[in-house]
């Protein structure tokens, strides 16, 4: 069920949005443990599948549950639980007060088609994503409200006026000059009058407000919407010396004096580890594609910090070049990463 729900967040993870990590990516020889802590703690979003398995585990109740809870409550991470399977609902003791999915809370294995269930669930995903790196995202959410409010007075309105128009034409073809100016009341067409202007002028400023950026509502975001801005991507990081030994994490990055284009870009200049967040030093393009050719995404500046994927080696280099040209993906912090 956990691949099941890749399978649905591929959109999400193609678009830039996220980035997924789960055990079943630990590299062989790795403490599992260390690296469960590690990216667990640098961690935006945490997916808590709920089942009988995850409740049965005593590793997954004492250590995970209590570690993302700490993250959640800081506000460093956003914990979301997914209700796979039925269970007791003992399981919200330790998980007060977050996101359940699928929203009307029943168990995906028991959906039919269980697609319409983790349709939902990534729905809910995306919303937690935007929420997370788009400043503006409350104020939107608060004026997608307001076009539904407009939506329905307009609809009441034009039909309280269509209502009272017909009643009273009727009547006025009915009556005389003179029993129309004694008995028709002026107020039900005075109101039908106010709630179409009014409608209108509300439906008017709804979209002024939709449509402009006002900077007292709608600060300018420090990370932009997912929808128009992919995060995710390559860099150049730096080289090391091919002469001293295998690749390893904490390697320290070689500084070349006589090329500034050659320097290390990221701080601390070492050989980072996937999901260390670390600090651009000098300028370097974020580029779409792995050969660092192509699109360019967006210019890097100093002190931007960054989420690092995944470390590679470029394969195109000198066979007498002493050193070994290093690339990673990764993704821009959002606001709580900046922590």
């Amino acid at each position: 069920m956990r691949q099941k729900l890749e399978e649905h967040l591929s959109i999400l993870r193609r678009e830039g949005v996220i980035t997924s990590w789960h055990r079943s990516m630990i590299s062989p020889g790795k403490e599992w443990e260390s690296e469960i802590d590690k990216h667990l703690k640098t961690s935006d979003i945490i997916l808590v599948l709920i089942s009988s398995e995850f409740t049965a585990s005593d590793y997954h109740w004492d250590v995970l549950a209590k570690q993302a809870m700490e993250q959640h409550k800081a506000g460093t991470s956003r914990v979301v639980a997914i209700l796979l399977r039925p269970v007791d609902d003992y399981w919200k003791v330790a998980f007060p007060n977050i996101k359940v999915l699928p929203q009307d809370g029943i168990p995906i294995i028991k959906r039919n088609p269980q697609d319409t269930a983790f349709k939902n669930v990534a729905i809910g995903i995306r919303e937690v994503a935007e929420e997370l790196t788009d400043s503006t995202y409350f104020i939107k959410k608060v004026l997608r409200w307001l076009q539904v409010i407009v939506i329905l007075v307009g609809n009441a309105a034009v039909s309280v006026f269509i209502y009272v128009g017909t009643v009273s034409f009727s009547y006025l073809f009915r009556s005389s000059r003179s029993r129309r100016r004694n008995r028709v009341s002026t107020i039900p067409v005075r109101l039908v009058i106010f709630f179409v202007l009014g409608g209108t002028f509300i439906s008017f400023i709804y979209q002024k407000l939709n449509t402009l950026e006002i900077p007292l509502l709608a600060p300018k975001p420090i990370v932009n919407s997912t929808k128009s801005v992919n995060t995710t991507g390559w860099i150049w990081i730096g080289m090391v010396n091919k002469t001293s030994g295998s690749l390893f994490v904490g390697k320290k990055l070689v500084l070349q004096p006589s090329d500034p284009k050659q320097f290390p870009r990221i701080e601390p200049p070492i050989i980072p580890s996937p999901g260390t967040i670390v600090t651009v030093k000098y300028e370097v393009n974020l580029m779409k594609e792995k050969s660092l050719s192509g699109k360019k995404i967006v210019k890097l500046k100093k002190g931007e910090k960054l989420v690092i994927l995944k470390v590679e080696r470029f394969s195109k280099v000198a066979k007498n070049s002493p050193y070994i040209k290093l690339k990673a993906q990764v993704r821009k912090c959002n606001s709580i990463c900046n922590k």
